[in-house]
C-alpha cells in the first residue's frame, strides 16, 4: 500500500509537471461560432453559413454547438475537418496555380516602436497565398454577403514569432504580391480586415470572461497598429504566449478588379524573448455596435433603447448615434491606449470610461482610394439601373493614448458611441440602392 501511494503521489506529480495541452480545433471552432465578439459579423455569418452548409438537415443548431458542436441526444457532430477545409486559404478541391515567389516566409527586420527594453525584437512572417477572385466569379461569399470578389479564409496553426515563451509588443498587418511589392487599393487589392487569434489552456478572453480563444489583432486598409505596450512609455505591458498557444488567422480579402489576384499577408511582430513577469499583461477589450453583437449566453437590454440599425447592420436613417453594450471591468488595471473603427458616413467614435468621455477618434477623409476597411473606394457595383458614384471615404482615424494610464477599477465601464452622418458624408450603397451596413469599433489596451 505505502508503495502504490509513492507511486501514485510520482505519478501525479510528473503529471502536473507535463506540459498543458493545445487547444483543439473543435474547441476553438465553437468558440468562434458561439461568441459573435471574436470576429467582424462578415466573417462570423461566413462561417455559421458554413456549419449550416454541412448540416442541411438543420440537426445542428447553435444551441448545440457549446461543448461539442452537436453531438448531444444523439445528434451528428459537425465534421470539422470538412469545415476548416472549405474556410481554408486553398478550400477544397481543385484550385488555380498560385504564382512562385522567392520572398522568404520568415525574415528579421528592425523594429519601428521606440521600446526601452534593449532586447526587443522584430521578425516579418509571411502567410499565404490567399487568392482573390475577380468581381465576376460567382462563389459562397457572393451568395451569402452579396458582394462580389471577396475571399473569406480562416487559417489553423499559423506560425508564431516565437516557439516558445515570448512577450509580443507590437503587431502591425500588410498585403503583398508575389514579388513583395506592395498590394493595395490603387493596384486593385482590397484589404478588408484580418483578424489574429490566440488560443490557449491559459488564455482567457477579456470581453466575455469565457472562452480559452481571444481575438488579439485586428487591422485592415488603414494598417492599424496592435499595440500591447506604448513606446517610451513609463509603464511596461505586453502581450505574453507560451508554447501551447496557437494562432488562428481570419482574413477576408476583396477585389476591385475582374482579374483574380494572389496576395500574401504579412504579419510584423516585435517582442521580447521568455516571459517577463515584470511586465503588466497587455489586453485588447473590443466593442463594437449591433442589435445582436453581445457576449453568448447573455440576454441583456441596451440602455441605450431600440438600434439604429437592421439585424444586417445597414443604418435605417441618415444621421444617427449607435452604441455598443457597456464592458465591466473584471479587475483593476490601466487603460493605455484606444482608438475607433467607422464606414463611410461616420464622423466619430466616441469612447466612454462609465460616463466620462476619455476620446473622440475622428474619421479623416479623403478622394484618394484611401485606406480604412471602411474606406473602400467606390466601385461600379453594378445592381439593375443603379450605379455606385466616387465619393468621400475614410483614410484614417485618430487613436487616442495615455502613456501614464487612466486608472480602471474593478466594477467600472466602458463603452463606445458611433455617430454617423450620411447627409454630411454619403455612405456606401448596396446593389439595390440601401445604405449598406455600417461598424463602428473600438480596441482598447488596458493593461492588468
Amino acid at each position: 500500500m505505502h508503495l502504490t501511494l509513492v507511486s501514485l503521489v510520482a505519478g501525479a506529480a510528473a503529471l502536473s509537471l507535463a506540459p498543458p495541452a493545445p487547444i483543439s480545433d473543435r474547441e476553438i471552432v465553437s468558440s468562434l461560432l458561439n461568441n459573435p465578439i471574436l470576429l467582424p459579423r462578415s466573417s462570423h455569418k461566413l462561417l455559421q453559413a458554413r456549419a449550416a452548409q454541412l448540416d442541411p438537415s438543420g440537426t445542428l443548431t447553435r444551441r448545440q454547438f457549446p461543448g461539442g458542436l452537436g453531438g448531444a441526444g444523439g445528434a451528428p457532430k459537425l465534421d470539422i475537418g470538412s469545415l476548416l477545409g472549405l474556410l481554408s486559404p486553398k478550400g477544397n478541391g481543385p484550385q488555380p496555380v498560385p504564382p512562385n515567389s522567392s520572398v522568404p516566409e520568415v525574415r528579421n527586420v528592425p523594429a519601428k516602436g521606440t521600446w526601452k527594453d534593449p532586447g526587443a525584437k522584430a521578425v516579418k512572417i509571411r502567410y499565404g497565398p490567399y487568392r482573390i477572385p475577380p468581381t465576376s466569379e460567382k462563389n459562397f461569399e457572393s451568395e451569402v454577403l452579396n458582394v462580389q470578389g471577396m475571399a473569406n479564409t480562416f487559417k489553423m496553426g499559423a506560425k508564431k514569432p516565437c516557439t516558445g515563451e515570448c512577450t509580443i509588443l507590437a503587431i502591425f498587418a500588410d498585403l503583398e504580391y508575389a514579388d513583395g511589392s506592395p498590394a493595395t487599393n490603387a493596384n486593385g487589392a482590397w484589404f478588408h480586415h484580418t483578424v489574429l487569434l490566440n488560443s490557449g489552456p491559459k488564455v482567457l478572453e477579456p470581453n466575455c470572461g469565457t472562452g480559452r480563444v481571444e481575438n488579439i489583432f485586428m487591422s485592415g486598409n488603414e494598417r492599424t497598429t496592435g499595440g500591447f505596450a506604448l513606446p517610451d512609455a513609463k509603464i511596461k505591458s505586453g502581450y505574453s504566449i507560451t508554447a501551447a498557444d496557437s494562432f488562428i488567422l481570419s482574413t477576408e480579402l476583396m477585389n476591385m478588379q475582374n482579374m483574380e489576384k494572389w496576395v500574401w499577408l504579412t504579419i510584423h511582430y516585435e517582442y521580447l524573448d521568455g516571459p517577463h513577469p515584470d511586465y503588466r499583461q497587455g489586453k485588447t477589450l473590443w466593442m463594437t455596435i449591433g442589435p445582436e453583437i453581445r457576449c453568448p449566453g447573455t440576454n441583456i437590454t441596451s440602455p441605450w433603447g431600440p438600434s439604429n440599425l437592421t439585424m444586417s447592420q445597414q443604418p435605417k436613417t441618415e444621421v444617427f448615434s449607435e452604441h455598443s453594450f457597456p464592458w465591466r471591468a473584471p479587475q483593476p488595471g490601466l487603460i493605455l491606449g484606444t482608438g475607433g473603427h467607422m464606414h463611410d458616413g461616420g464622423v466619430g467614435v466616441e469612447i466612454f470610461k462609465n460616463s466620462e468621455l476619455i476620446c473622440n477618434s475622428v474619421p479623416h477623409y479623403t478622394k484618394s482610394t484611401g485606406h480604412g476597411m471602411g474606406g473602400m473606394r467606390r466601385r461600379q457595383l453594378k445592381g439593375g439601373d443603379y450605379n455606385n458614384l466616387e465619393i468621400l471615404h475614410i483614410e484614417k482615424q485618430d487613436p487616442c493614448n495615455f502613456p501614464d494610464g487612466i486608472p480602471l477599477q474593478k466594477g467600472d465601464t466602458m463603452h463606445l458611441q458611433a455617430n454617423y452622418n450620411f447627409k454630411k458624408y454619403p455612405g456606401m450603397k448596396n446593389k439595390k440602392g440601401e445604405l449598406d451596413e455600417v461598424m463602428g469599433i473600438v480596441g482598447t489596451l488596458v493593461a492588468f
